[in-house]
């Protein structure tokens, strides 16, 4: 496991404890103070995990995307930006991080640590009402600027705390951690399943919506899949041989930059292929024939940052390219992403922008004024 991928579980651990610590602790609190006025309680209950959402997402996403949400992290594999190693163990620690979220309330507030609710929430109306919770929350998720996703999110789940008949779990790590507490904000344990599972028919509900969307403006764009390295060309092809939408971006999702790259490919109206370059691994010779199309040296395409580099002190003249090349292989965090390869060439796209060389004038005009992550604005270069 690289330092990088257990920064993002962690990310996502802490993430999901803080968000279950503020909804399960603020129904607490308001609980304690409301006097037994059930709209101050969830009007408080609402506040505070509105101002946490945003903040937690703010902190969180440039390290694993904050999903804090299995749904969420679902649909990011369905869509070829997560892989399914990295879906199961973000499904875990979020999991781990609402159940650890509940106890820590309940050990700030002195009570039992271990409990289960005794709220029922059932019925066709509370199903619908978390179908239709989380069908929303995927949809800014996908379709919202990436660099407003934070407030988006934390907004639409204010809203949908008080339009929705079930006060919008939208959240199956958020089912768990509410069922362990017999507090305002939880879930009698028989009422869970079928709150799951009409969160999961929302998600991809949602992610439906999204991709409709996307075929009503590009209709020619294939989807976004994920393609085994073996398949991958590693030549640049000509232009009479490809469409100008066939792209391929090697892709880390933990990393910022990548992921304003392939926001701005799909912004452009391309679908691209998705290589998730470490879990499918390049060996040499593909590493040797992507460096070659991209017409840079080895140590041009390595991340000097990363602690295995400075450990083994890869900046000395003994290394070969050959040796480094070998090192990549063997270690893919190593590889400077993200590279993108399309019928007008193959760049390494950092900064993101670099992305524009390899854009038609027509893309670029689709892509338009871009804001990144950092809120750094990207201009077309027409």
């Amino acid at each position: 496991m690289t330092g990088q991928v257990r920064a993002s579980l962690l990310a996502e651990f802490l993430g999901t404890l803080g968000l279950l610590t503020a909804v399960i602790g603020s129904g607490v609190m308001a609980q304690q103070l409301s006097q037994g006025n059930n709209a101050v309680a969830l009007l408080a209950n609402t506040l505070a995990t509105v101002f946490a959402l945003y903040v937690l997402i703010t902190v969180f996403a440039p390290i694993s995307g904050a999903h804090f949400n299995p749904a969420v992290s679902l649909v990011m594999w369905l869509r070829g930006l997560l892989s399914w190693r990295m879906l199961v163990a973000y499904v875990v620690v979020q999991f781990l991080g609402a159940v650890g979220g509940a106890w820590l309330v309940h050990a700030m507030f002195d009570l039992p640590v271990l409990q289960l609710s005794s709220r029922l929430r059932d019925g066709p109306g509370q199903w619908l009402a978390e179908g239709v919770a989380t069908a929303g929350l995927l949809l800014v998720v996908l379709r919202g600027p990436t660099n407003q996703i934070a407030v988006l999110v934390a907004a639409y789940i204010g809203a949908a705390y008080w339009f929705t008949a079930s006060t919008s779990f939208a959240n199956p790590a958020a089912v768990m951690g509410r069922m362990l507490s017999d507090s305002f904000a939880g879930i009698n344990p028989s009422s869970a399943p079928g709150f799951v599972v009409a969160q999961m028919v929302g998600a991809l509900i949602g992610l439906g919506l999204h991709r409709a969307l996307q075929t009503q403006t590009h209709s020619k764009s294939p989807p976004v899949t994920t393609t085994p390295l073996t398949t991958t060309p590693l030549t640049t092809p000509s232009l009479d041989q490809q469409p100008m939408n066939k792209v391929t971006i090697y892709h880390n999702p933990s990393c910022g930059t990548s992921r304003n790259t392939l926001a701005m490919l799909e912004r452009a109206g391309i679908a691209p292929t998705v290589v998730l370059y470490l879990d499918t691994t390049l060996d040499v010779e593909q590493l040797r024939a992507l460096l070659s199309a991209m017409n840079v040296r080895v140590r041009e395409a390595m991340r000097t940052k990363e602690s295995l580099y400075s450990e083994q002190d890869m900046d000395g003249a003994q290394w070969t390219d050959d040796a480094l090349l070998l090192q990549i292989a063997k270690h893919p965090i190593l590889l400077n992403r993200p590279v993108v390869q399309s019928p007008l060439g193959v760049k390494l796209c950092r900064p993101s922008e670099a992305v524009l060389a390899l854009l038609t004038p027509q893309q670029q005009r689709q892509l338009g004024a871009f804001t990144k992550e950092d809120g750094q604005l990207v201009q077309p270069t027409l």
